[in-house]
C-alpha cells in the first residue's frame, strides 16, 4: 500500500491503527472486504484479519455487535474446530465465551448453562473435567469464589459440606478447607461470627499447637488475635496483654517487652543506679534491678555478715544473694574491686514440644555394595509398613521453664518452650486429644520433615497379562515377577522383588527393581522420581530423578538427573543413554564396535521450550501494542468519568493487566529454562574404565567419537567442542 493510498483511507475517517490493519491484510494477500469498514475498531479488524489468514469462516463473527474480545474467542474456537455456534451470540460475554470454548476443547458442552456467570462456568468446567459433582452447590447458589474452594475439596475427597453455608465468603471457606486438609477441628471457627482473617489466626494457632482458646473470641479483631498467637508461640504469659481493651498496636509493644523479659512497658520503682552509702561500703543496684554490687569505701573494720545482711535487707534485696561473695568479702579476698553480691535470674524457656514416633522414621534405602562395586538390591529396606488404626506418633507439648526474678523478689512470667507445628500429610487422622496420630489405611508410612504420609499399599504376587492392567492410588509391591504385556500404574512407588519382562511400569514416585529387567524391546519403565535396578536389558527407562544400575544392555535410558552404572563390571553396551547432569560408568561399548550413544546436557525439549516461550512473549508484546493503542484512543476520545463506565474500556484494561501477568510468568519460566541451559555447561561423562571404538558421546549437541580403545577419561563441554580429561 502506497503512502497516497494510506492517506486516502485517513481522509475517509479511518484511524492510523485501522489503516495499519488494512495494510497488513493487503501485504498478506487477503480479501480485506470483511473488515474494510471504519466502524470496526482496529482490534476488531485484527481479529478478522487473523481469521482470514487461517482461512476461517470469518462471517461467523465479522459483525459490529461483537466486540473484539468476543471475536477472539470465536476465532480461537474456529481454529480448534469447535462448534462455536453454541456460544457465538452478541449477548454472551467474552469471558463466558471463553469458558464455553475451553469446555468444548475438553469435550464438555456447557451451552445449556449460558445463564450462569463466567466464574461459575469456570468452576463447573474444572469440576466436570476432574470428575466431581459441583451441581448441588450451584443449585444452592454458591458463588464462583466459594465454588472454587468446594471444588478443591471434592477433588481431594474432603467432606466440607457439614461446615459451610453460602453465607460464608470464599476466603472463609478457604480457611475451613485448609484446616480440614491438616486434620484440624474446624468447628472451632466455622461460625459466621468470624471473618476469614480471624479464621486464619485461629487455624494457625491450631497448626502451631498453642492454646488458641485464649483468643477464640469474635470480639478480638484479627490483628489482636495475631499478637496473642505470636506471644503464645514464644511461650509468653499473654494474660498480661490479652485484654480486649488493648488495641493490636499496644499488644505488640507489650509483647515486645515480655519477650525482652520486662514485666511491664512502664516499670515502676527501678533503681537509678546510684550507690547507697553505709559507714565504710556502698551498695549499688543496676537500673534493671537484676544485680547489686558491694564496694568497699573504707577499712574493713566492723563489717560483719550481719552488717552486710542488714544493709541488703534495708535496701530490699532478698533474692539471688551470693553467700560465696559475702564470705570472700569477710575473708579479705575481695580486695577493693566491686563484687556482685546479688544476682537476679531471667525466666528460662521450658523444654520444647516434641514428637514420639512409633515407626522407623529413617529407612535405609541404599542397596548393598558388593566387592566388585556393583549394587545388590535383594535385601534393600524400602519402606515401613503399618496397619489401619495403628498409632503413628504422639505429640508431647512444650513445658514451662523456671520463673525468673529480680533481686527485690519480684517474679517474672514463666516462659514455655517452643511448640512444634502439627504434622501434615495424608493417610492418618488426629485423635480427639489432638496429640495422637493414627493411620486410617493399611499402607506404607514415611516422614519427611513435618510431612507424614501413609500411602495405600497394594501387594501382589506374580503379575501376568491375564490379570489385566493395574492402576492404584498408592504404592504397589510385587513380591514375584512381572511378565510380558503387563501394565502397572501407581501414584506412588513401585517395588518389584522378582524379574521384570516386557511390561509397562509407571510410578508417580520411585521404582525399585530388586533383580532387574529383560524387556525384549517391549514396554516402558517410567518414574517421576528415581529408578533403581540390578540390571536393564533391552528396556526403555525414563526417570525425572536419578537412575542407578549395575549394567545396561541395548537400552534407551533417560534421566533428568544423573545416571550411575556401578561396579567394576558396570557397563553400557548399545542403545542410547541420556542424563541432564552426569553419567558415571565403568565400561562403554565392547571390542566388536557395537554402536553406543551416551549424551548429557540440555535436552532438545528444553531448547524447544525456550524457543516457544520467546515466541509467546513476542506475540504478547505485539498484542500489548494494539491494546495500549486502543486504550490511548479511548482515553483521547472520552473523559475519565465516561471511560470508567464503558464496558469496552474496562475489558481492554482487564486484558492488558492479564496479558502483562502472562508475560511475567513466561519471563519467570524463561529464567528457569535459561538456568537449565547454563547449568548444562557443567554436564559431563565420567568413563572410568575402557571406552571402545563405536562409542559416541554427545554433550549439549557437540559430538565426540571414540576411534580406538581408551581407558579412564572424562568428557566435558568446551567452547571448541568436547574436551577429554584424563
Amino acid at each position: 500500500m502506497t503512502r497516497q493510498e494510506q492517506q486516502e483511507y485517513l481522509n475517509k475517517g479511518f484511524t492510523k491503527d485501522q489503516v495499519e490493519e488494512i495494510k497488513l491484510g493487503l501485504e498478506e494477500g487477503l480479501d480485506i472486504e470483511p473488515y474494510e469498514d471504519k466502524d470496526f475498531f482496529a482490534l476488531q479488524m485484527r481479529e478478522i484479519r487473523l481469521g482470514l489468514m487461517k482461512e476461517l469462516p470469518v462471517e461467523v463473527y465479522a459483525r459490529k455487535d461483537f466486540d473484539w474480545f468476543q471475536m477472539e474467542q470465536i476465532r480461537l474456537g474456529l481454529e480448534e474446530g469447535l462448534n462455536v455456534r453454541l456460544y457465538a451470540y452478541p449477548r454472551v460475554s467474552f469471558d463466558t465465551m471463553r469458558q464455553l470454548r475451553l469446555a468444548l476443547s475438553d469435550g464438555i458442552n456447557l451451552s445449556k448453562y449460558l445463564s450462569l456467570s463466567s466464574g461459575i462456568l469456570r468452576e463447573l468446567r474444572k469440576a466436570i473435567k476432574a470428575g466431581v459433582d459441583l451441581a448441588p452447590y450451584i443449585e444452592d447458589r454458591y458463588d464462583a469464589e466459594q465454588l472454587e474452594q468446594i471444588r478443591i475439596c471434592l477433588e481431594k475427597k474432603i467432606n466440607i459440606k457439614p461446615y459451610i453455608t453460602n453465607e460464608l465468603r470464599g476466603s472463609s471457606i478457604e480457611q475451613i478447607r485448609l484446616g480440614l486438609e491438616h486434620g484440624l477441628n474446624v468447628r472451632q471457627y466455622t461460625g459466621l461470627q468470624y471473618e476469614w482473617r480471624q479464621m486464619r489466626e485461629i487455624r494457625r494457632g491450631m497448626e502451631h499447637q498453642v492454646n488458641f482458646s485464649v483468643y477464640l473470641n469474635p470480639l478480638y479483631d484479627w490483628q489482636q488475635m495475631r499478637e496473642i498467637r505470636l506471644g503464645l508461640e514464644d511461650g509468653l504469659d499473654v494474660s498480661r496483654y490479652s485484654s480486649l481493651m488493648y488495641p493490636a498496636t499496644d499488644m505488640s509493644v507489650k509483647r515486645a517487652y515480655l519477650s525482652a523479659g520486662i514485666m511491664d512497658d512502664t516499670p515502676q520503682g527501678l533503681s537509678d543506679g546510684k550507690p547507697i552509702a553505709y559507714n565504710n561500703f556502698e551498695l549499688k543496684v543496676t537500673t534493671d534491678q537484676m544485680a547489686a554490687y558491694f564496694q568497699l569505701t573504707g577499712s574493713r573494720t566492723g563489717i560483719t555478715r550481719s552488717v552486710i545482711k542488714n544493709a541488703l535487707e534495708e535496701r530490699g534485696i532478698v533474692k539471688g544473694i551470693n553467700e560465696d561473695i559475702i564470705n570472700k568479702i569477710l575473708t579479705d579476698k575481695a580486695g577493693n574491686q566491686p563484687q556482685e553480691i546479688a544476682t537476679g535470674r531471667k525466666s528460662e524457656p521450658g523444654p520444647d514440644g516434641y514428637y514420639e514416633y512409633f515407626f522407623k522414621t529413617e529407612v535405609n534405602r541404599q542397596p548393598k555394595v558388593l566387592e566388585d562395586g556393583s549394587l545388590d538390591y535383594k535385601d534393600i529396606e524400602w519402606f515401613e509398613q503399618v496397619k489401619k488404626g495403628q498409632k503413628l506418633a504422639l505429640y508431647h507439648p512444650a513445658e514451662t521453664g523456671p520463673a525468673g526474678y529480680n533481686i527485690f523478689g519480684a517474679e517474672f512470667p514463666v516462659v514455655k518452650g517452643k511448640e512444634l507445628n502439627i504434622l501434615t500429610g495424608k493417610g492418618f487422622y488426629i485423635d480427639q486429644d489432638q496429640r495422637t496420630y493414627v493411620s486410617n489405611v493399611d499402607g506404607i508410612v514415611e516422614l519427611n520433615g513435618n510431612k507424614l504420609e501413609v500411602s495405600n499399599l497394594l501387594e501382589l504376587d506374580e503379575v501376568t497379562a491375564y490379570m489385566g492392567d493395574t492402576k492404584f492410588d498408592g504404592s504397589v509391591h510385587v513380591k514375584g515377577g512381572i511378565g510380558n504385556n503387563c501394565t502397572i500404574i501407581a501414584k506412588e512407588d513401585i517395588i518389584v522383588d522378582g524379574f521384570v519382562e516386557g511390561a509397562r511400569l509407571e510410578a508417580g514416585g520411585n521404582i525399585i527393581l530388586r533383580k532387574g529387567v529383560n524387556a525384549q524391546g517391549k514396554g516402558l519403565i517410567k518414574a517421576d522420581g528415581n529408578i533403581e535396578g540390578s540390571f536393564f536389558e533391552n528396556a526403555n527407562v525414563k526417570a525425572k530423578g536419578n537412575i542407578k544400575t549395575s549394567y545396561c544392555l541395548k537400552c534407551d535410558v533417560e534421566s533428568d538427573g544423573s545416571i550411575l552404572v556401578s561396579g567394576r563390571h558396570g557397563s553400557l553396551l548399545g542403545g542410547t543413554t541420556y542424563a541432564r547432569v552426569l553419567i558415571t560408568v565403568n565400561e562403554v561399548g565392547n571390542d566388536t564396535g557395537v554402536r553406543t550413544l551416551v549424551k548429557v546436557g540440555v535436552s532438545n525439549d528444553v531448547i524447544k521450550r525456550k524457543i516457544v516461550i520467546n515466541n509467546e512473549i513476542r506475540k504478547i508484546d505485539k498484542e500489548l501494542i494494539s491494546l495500549d493503542s486502543a486504550y490511548a484512543e479511548l482515553e483521547a476520545l472520552y473523559p475519565e468519568n465516561v471511560r470508567g463506565e464503558m464496558d469496552m474500556f474496562k475489558k481492554i484494561d482487564t486484558v492488558r493487566i492479564a496479558k502483562k501477568e502472562i508475560k511475567r510468568k513466561l519471563g519467570e519460566e524463561l529464567k528457569v529454562v535459561e538456568k537449565l541451559i547454563e547449568e548444562a555447561k557443567e554436564a559431563k561423562i565420567e568413563l572410568k574404565g575402557a571406552v571402545y571404538e563405536g562409542v559416541t558421546a554427545e554433550i549439549n549437541g557437540k559430538r565426540w567419537l571414540a576411534t580406538q580403545r581408551d581407558v579412564g577419561i572424562t568428557l566435558a563441554d568446551d567452547e571448541d567442542g568436547i574436551k577429554v580429561l584424563r
